[in-house]
């Protein structure tokens, strides 16, 4: 069990070489665990793929529902207070400490393709491998 931040989830449901690797991350490692937060943030990602790149409502849908089932009963919620003093002593955004607070609660790693959570939790955060 692993947990994974937005960018993780929208590199799998969006494909190319980053989608690769995260195929390839929840093939070896299925039960994925993300605060609530990331949902919203993949919403945000696909509302843009929408107006910017294209991407039909219907598609948008799918891979919202697609992350929605894949997380299941996965998703979780994370303490407000923790947010708070976890996104200032790791100079994180209060989103991004959300998935280094899961990953602290819960005793996992977080898979993040994002350089400020790497750098700013290497304690829990771990770089999305490269296939």
């Amino acid at each position: 069990m692993i947990v994974v931040d937005t960018n993780v989830m929208v590199y799998l449901l969006t494909g190319g070489d980053r989608g690769t690797a995260a195929a390839e991350l929840l093939r070896k490692d299925p039960l994925w665990v993300a605060p609530a937060v990331l949902l919203s943030e993949f919403r945000n990602v696909l509302v843009g793929l929408v107006r910017r790149h294209g991407l039909s409502l219907e598609d948008a849908q799918d891979m919202h529902s697609d992350a929605a089932e894949l997380l299941g009963d996965r998703v979780i919620h994370v303490s407000g207070d923790r947010v708070l003093t976890t996104a200032l002593e790791c100079g994180l955004s209060a989103y991004d400490a959300e998935f280094v607070v899961a990953a602290r609660t819960l005793g996992l790693q977080l898979v993040s393709a994002d350089q400020e959570i790497l750098a700013g939790a290497p304690d829990v955060a771990v770089p999305l491998p490269s296939v």
